[in-house]
């Protein structure tokens, strides 16, 4: 019985520290962005790649990046698939203005879109992905 209460702590300090070692300060760059522009009959396009930071906290299940309209005036939500082992754990969130982030830590890789919230779209809707790598 002892045994297994130790076990199980073990198991529960193993899962904590995999994520408090993920949350940190990212540098992120863009491979490939394509999207549609509402303005142009939603013409399909490529757009300029783009670099930038991100705060990524696992614990707390946030993601702030004044680039991509993460931050703290609007509302967001994350899952954090936390069964997973930690070669295949990320985090997944999305904001309040229609804006998606998702990250995968083991391999830097990230997959993003902008899909604004409103009635009458007149910015362009994009989906990229890239890596990111830990200051």
């Amino acid at each position: 019985m002892k045994f297994q209460k130790i076990l199980i702590l073990l198991i529960i300090s193993f899962s904590l520290n995999s994520y408090s070692s993920y949350t940190g300060v990212y540098y992120c760059s863009d491979n490939k962005v394509v999207g549609f522009e509402p303005k142009d009959s939603f013409k399909t396009t490529s757009f300029t790649e783009e670099k930038f930071k991100a705060k990524i906290d696992f614990e707390k299940k946030e993601v702030i990046s004044k680039e991509m309209f993460f931050i703290k005036d609007f509302q967001q939500a994350c899952l954090v698939n936390e069964y997973l082992p930690p070669s295949m754990q990320s985090i997944l969130c999305v904001s309040e203005l229609g804006n998606s982030f998702t990250f995968y830590p083991e391999s830097g890789y990230y997959a993003r879109s902008n899909l604004l919230n409103d009635k009458k779209p007149s910015d362009s809707i994009a989906v990229g992905y890239g890596t990111c790598e830990k200051f």
